[in-house]
């Protein structure tokens, strides 16, 4: 009887500690994906001028590619902030020769991409920006690793800070999600940067 027991013992006592383990392997698989996606964390990029804006032209998230526009972006956080600038400032700088390539590399297809592109071949652009405007931080307010919803903190000459969210989604690489016509937020004054991870360009 005695080792009946004991083998019963020795058998639960077995279970608990597998189980133990097995639960602790998956706790530490859980952190090391928190770890891996750090939504505070700024993208550690060298800045450059593009057209007289100042942007975050390279980083270890991307992009991989800069011809004929940028593109190839790692599927992180970083990435996707990386993706939000430079959309902005190659949407606001592109010439009369590359914004079709803007509109077809670095944005998804939609309503809002075919407005903005029915808006901008009315027009020429060409040059570099004057009283540009100077991205200060960001804030993720939503992300997985098919889509995410940055909030860029830009301060604008004679306008001061403000805030503006950029929609993207995955499709191979980070593209931004353009708002129809009917649908694009209007920049919101802000009074400083709390809430928001700074750049440090």
């Amino acid at each position: 009887m005695k080792k009946i027991i004991t083998a019963i013992a020795l058998s639960a006592s077995l279970f608990t500690v597998t189980a133990c383990g097995s639960d602790q392997e998956e706790q530490a698989t859980e952190t090391q994906a928190e770890e891996a996606v750090d939504l505070e964390r700024a993208p550690d990029a060298s800045w450059e001028s593009v057209s007289g804006i100042q942007a975050p032209v390279e980083s270890t998230d991307g992009p991989k590619e800069n011809s004929p526009v940028p593109h190839g972006y790692e599927r992180t956080p970083q990435g996707a902030v990386q993706a939000a600038i430079l959309g902005q400032v190659w949407m606001a700088t592109a010439d009369d020769q590359t914004w079709t390539d803007v509109s077809s590399t670095m944005t998804a297809p939609g309503q809002g991409r075919d407005q903005w592109a029915q808006g901008r071949s009315l027009m020429t652009v060409s040059g570099t920006v004057t009283n540009a405007p100077a991205f200060k931080g960001f804030r993720i307010t939503d992300y997985d690793e098919d889509n995410a919803q940055v909030v860029l903190a830009t301060e604008y000459p004679g306008v001061g800070l403000t805030a503006y969210p950029v929609q993207l989604t995955w499709q191979g690489d980070w593209k931004l999600v353009l708002p129809s016509l009917d649908t694009a937020p209007d920049l919101e004054e802000i009074d400083g940067l709390d809430g928001f991870v700074e750049f440090e360009a």
